[in-house]
């Protein structure tokens, strides 16, 4: 699948719901297209950050997906949304990890490890 700088017509990230901040990994996807694909399937705008780099939305969170080693992802998430991201990783079979933070002061709200 390719992805443009611009955004598709799925729902945009809404801005005024109660976030904190997220980062998270997936290892066992395989680079940050295939996890850019997983969440394009589910509904989510995807674009291109950089050549290697994605950028992903939808109502509930806006992430940033990173070709590291694991793949990782940097953003932010509506309260509301965290059931459904870790459900999307989950109803295919991956495993991820997350970690949410308090998006005024930074310390780590809370850390665990998600297995489908």
């Amino acid at each position: 699948m390719t992805f443009y700088s611009g955004w598709g017509p799925s729902p945009a990230f809404d801005d005024q719901a109660l976030t904190v901040d997220i980062a998270g990994s997936v290892p066992t996807a395989a680079d940050a297209q295939q996890v850019a694909e997983i969440l394009f399937a589910w509904g989510w705008r995807v674009r291109k950050q950089s050549w290697t780099e994605f950028e992903a939305e939808h109502t509930y969170a806006r992430l940033s997906v990173l070709p590291l080693d694991p793949v990782t992802f940097t953003g932010e998430i509506a309260i509301t949304g965290i059931t459904e991201l870790l459900d999307t990783f989950g109803r295919i079979g991956h495993r991820c990890t997350i970690e949410l933070y308090d998006p005024d002061g930074g310390e780590l709200l809370a850390e665990r490890p998600v297995h489908p």
